[in-house]
């Protein structure tokens, strides 16, 4: 084979190669792929990967929704611990869930307050307020009794009550302790919030 065959031979070869490479490279530029289009046999009642992801809720306990929050706390402060934690949305089933939280923060080094908002199961974002009334300001440091309790505690004594004003887990000062409260259109029901 003569030396001008080989190199024909050579360069068929190497742009072949090339071909292949820079085709396989440019497979994932949006300008030379597109994704398949969906199967026109798909279900109408399945939902597509991205459709109503924003709009899914997802019902936590207050406990569940602090461990949500926490992080993000300790990235603001490293000493933050939690000061209160108060119902964000009128949903509170009788399993003590609910799809909105607020949680609150209080760190002695910055001396502020930290709210975060969690709803549908994940952190909305937080603000930072000062610390008012120093005089009462306490942190939960034991372990906190989760809304569950709340809610069996308030399904077995207001049982024909079906709204809910408001619901908090605060430091109250007559009694020196965290409690949690649940106000109803009728009145409200106290029970300890810390052992």
């Amino acid at each position: 084979m003569s030396h001008n065959k080989v190199f024909i031979l050579l360069s068929l070869v190497f742009t072949l190669l090339l071909g292949i490479l820079i085709g396989y490279f440019l497979r994932g530029n949006k300008y030379f792929y597109t994704e398949p289009k969906q199967s026109v046999n798909q279900s109408a009642n399945q939902p597509s990967r991205t459709a109503n992801s924003t709009t899914a809720t997802r019902e936590l306990t207050a406990k569940e929704a602090f461990n949500v929050a926490s992080p993000e706390a300790k990235l603001w402060a490293g000493d933050a611990y939690l000061y209160q934690i108060e119902l964000a949305s009128k949903k509170f089933d009788s399993e003590g869930k609910s799809n909105g939280w607020k949680i609150s923060f209080y760190s002695k080094t910055k001396d502020k307050i930290y709210n975060i908002l969690v709803k549908d199961g994940e952190s909305r974002g937080g603000s930072e307020t000062e610390a008012a009334d120093r005089k009462n300001l306490r942190t939960l440091k034991g372990e906190m009794i989760d809304s569950p309790v709340l809610a069996k505690a308030f399904d077995t004594n207001h049982p024909e009550e079906m709204e809910i004003i408001s619901l908090k887990m605060y430091y109250e000062a007559s009694s020196q302790k965290f409690s949690w409260t649940v106000f109803f259109p009728k009145g409200s029901q106290t029970i300890d919030a810390e052992f």
